[in-house]
């Protein structure tokens, strides 16, 4: 499957903030935060959010890119019959 470049850096960021997230799990927090458990989890949470945050953006529009995919193989428009088309009717105007 061949992705967009919008999805390779979506992906690629979504991937970065989970290595940020576990990096951080595992650093040496303040010994202020380190006694309660849920103060601990909320001072690591922004990463984990910004990790699925990306991952859900790249989801929703790899999706996105499918589904128009989908509907122009479904409704192939040929532009260059179009084009002439456009000319036609221009030249059809100025004549009368």
């Amino acid at each position: 499957m061949k992705f967009s470049r919008k999805e390779v850096l979506l992906l690629s960021a979504g991937i970065g903030f989970l290595v940020i997230w576990i990096i951080d799990l595992n650093s040496p927090t303040p010994p202020e935060v380190k006694n309660n458990f849920w103060t601990n989890i909320f001072y690591h949470y922004g990463w984990l959010m910004f990790a699925v945050g990306f991952l859900f953006f790249f989801q929703y529009s790899k999706n996105e890119r499918l589904k128009k995919e989908q509907m122009e193989r479904d409704n192939p428009k040929n532009p260059k019959n179009d084009l002439k088309s456009e000319q036609r009717k221009a030249l059809r105007k100025g004549k009368k």
